[in-house]
């Protein structure tokens, strides 16, 4: 009796190692990228004294998700498989051009929506392109943002589109995103200097 347990044991091990063998090894997680905050040291400066809330940027369909577009021709549109944006693209962008004024220290109020209900302007971005253009083995992280500063009540006091591209060393995500974190570098100081200047005008 206890031989034949065990034959039945051992029967039923090399089924369950049987079984195991067969399955499907799991792919390896996708990295996933943050759009991190500007180097602000550039930036900073005395106190201002109005406050500013920063709207949710806009983007059609196409950037607004987590996938990062990829341009292999124009008015074509595809995207990177081996990567993606740690959240929805705009959503990120917003997040850290908070931040990029948050630690340049200038305006004590500042924040979304949530954060800044009411305040003295308010910062407006459409995304019209955050893609990474490929043409031949010459890939590059391209953003543009148009951007309007307002009372939030319809009067636009400056308006101004913001581009930037940087080169990538291939397609491979880790170099696709030093690309893009240049670019944003270089997007988010611009935006912020052009906010403050165009801010103190209107004020």
């Amino acid at each position: 009796m206890r031989l034949f347990l065990r034959l039945i044991g051992g029967m039923t091990a090399l089924s369950l190692m049987g079984c195991v063998s067969v399955l499907p090894e799991a792919a390896p997680p996708k990295p996933r990228f943050h759009i991190t905050p500007a180097n602000v040291s550039t930036i900073e400066g005395d106190t201002l004294a109005w406050s500013l809330v920063i709207d949710d940027p806009r983007a059609t369909r196409v950037y607004d998700t987590v996938r990062i577009a990829v341009t292999p021709a124009p008015g074509r549109t595809e995207y990177l498989g081996g990567a993606e944006w740690a959240d929805r693209a705009p959503r990120l962008f917003q997040t850290a051009l908070v931040q990029t004024f948050e630690d340049a220290g200038r305006i004590i109020a500042v924040g979304d929506r949530n954060a800044i209900p009411v305040a003295d302007l308010v910062l407006q971005t459409d995304i019209r392109r955050m893609d990474l253009a490929v043409n031949a083995g010459n890939e590059q992280a391209v953003v543009t943002i148009y951007a309007r500063l307002s009372d939030g009540k319809g009067k636009v006091f400056a308006a101004k589109r913001f581009d930037a591209r940087a080169a990538a060393n291939s397609t491979k995500p880790a170099d696709v995103y030093a690309a893009f974190d240049n670019v944003f570098g270089e997007i988010l100081v611009d935006l912020v200097r052009w906010s403050y200047e165009e801010g103190n005008a209107a004020q």
